[in-house]
Formats: structure tokens, sequence, C-alpha cells
């Protein structure tokens, strides 16, 4: 396997940062060689944990609680696809902004990055909208910031070279009312994690079933 070391200088620059789909296709595309199909089962990996102010400039959970955050399952998808996200504006950072839904006051937020809503929605050209217009509460109000509501996220068209990002997607995410099928997501996560951790390795082997050193 890789050696071992106490510490790993400028490891933290080689992660994409937030501020659009440029950064995921710089580190997981160009620089480590894989598919759209990759990038987006590794962004998967988003439905567990959560975003801190402290930390990363962002707050909230991908998934509806903190419960849910704990459970590692195709609900990132589920919910990038199925909610009105509007970008919720950083006033300390302008590269802080990042995407919620629901209460925008609420003290356990739902967030999405731009990395995540770039997926499926064509923001580069305007990030100034509502990821699903078509959505309204039982009252006929809009599930959109009133800012936001007729301003309906573009997609992508077949012919977009993202198109890959969206249809995988849709393909992790698998039949919507089915929440305990996972076997897309779960071997698409699994080749995914596979290519990236021996990313130019070359003399790794298979690990024994014995430590045992035969005779």
């Amino acid at each position: 396997g890789r050696g071992d070391r106490d510490e790993c200088e400028g490891s933290a620059i080689r992660l994409p940062t937030t501020e659009s789909c440029r950064q995921v296709e710089g580190v997981f595309l160009e620089r480590m060689g894989m598919e759209w199909r990759d990038a987006v089962a590794l962004l998967g990996a988003h439905t567990i944990g959560r975003g801190h102010l402290e930390f990363s400039g962002h707050h909230g959970t991908w998934v509806p609680n903190d419960r849910l955050a704990q459970v590692f399952d195709k609900q990132y998808y589920r919910e990038l696809i199925a909610r009105s996200w509007v970008p919720r504006e950083s006033t300390q950072d302008p590269l802080k902004t990042d995407w919620t839904t629901g209460d925008p006051d609420s003290s356990r937020p739902k967030m999405m990055l731009h990395t995540d809503i770039c997926l499926v929605y064509n923001i580069e050209e305007n990030a100034s909208c509502c990821s699903r217009t078509d959505l309204f509460k039982t009252n006929g109000e809009s599930h959109c910031h009133p800012k936001w509501q007729n301003e309906q996220c573009s997609m992508y068209d077949e012919d977009h070279y993202r198109w890959e990002a969206s249809e995988a997607v849709k393909e992790y995410l698998g039949a919507p009312n089915d929440r305990e099928d996972n076997t897309a997501f779960y071997d698409a996560f699994r080749m995914a994690w596979l290519k990236a951790t021996i990313n130019g390795m070359h003399h790794l082997k298979p690990i024994r079933n014995s430590c045992v050193v035969p005779e």
C-alpha cells in the first residue's frame, strides 16, 4: 500500500474548492484522469456529515437532518433533484455563497454547494435562479424564495459536456420512491474510490489473506 507519513504538506489544496464545477473538472477529470460518473459518485459522500461556518464557511447538512447525515446512502441525489434550491449569499465572502432550501432562518439549515448544484443545473451561465420552480406548498406559494420563484435554473442539453454528470445523478438515485435500493450508488462509489486511491501508484499488490509467510 501507500507509505504512511505524519504530514502531507499542501494536500488540502489538491481538493476541489466550492466555487464551481470547474473545480471538480480540474481535480477529478483533468488531474486524476477520472470520468464524470466517478466524480458524481465521490461527491455522493456529501450525504454524510455537515458544513460548519468556522471550518468551511458553509453551514448545514446536505440531507434533511443530522440523523440522516450519519447514513451513507443515495439521499444526497434525492435532495439534489427533489428540492427547490436557491442561492444563499454570503455577506462576508462572495466565494462562500452556497444554496439552501426551506426556511432560510432555520438553525439547522439544509445546503448544497455550487459544486453540487452544477452537477444537474447550468449555474455558470446564471446562478440567480431556483432549481425547481414547479414545486408549491399546500397554500399555493412557491417553495422558491420570492426573489427567484420565476427564475428556473437551466439544465444541461444532451450535447453539453456535463450531460454525463446529470445522467449519473439520475442513475445513482434510481427509483425515487425506493429509499432502500442503493446498489447503483454503492457500485459506482466503490469503483470511483478504487480509482482515486490507487491513482498514480503502479507497484501496489493485492492484500494477502494471511500474514503467515508460506514455508
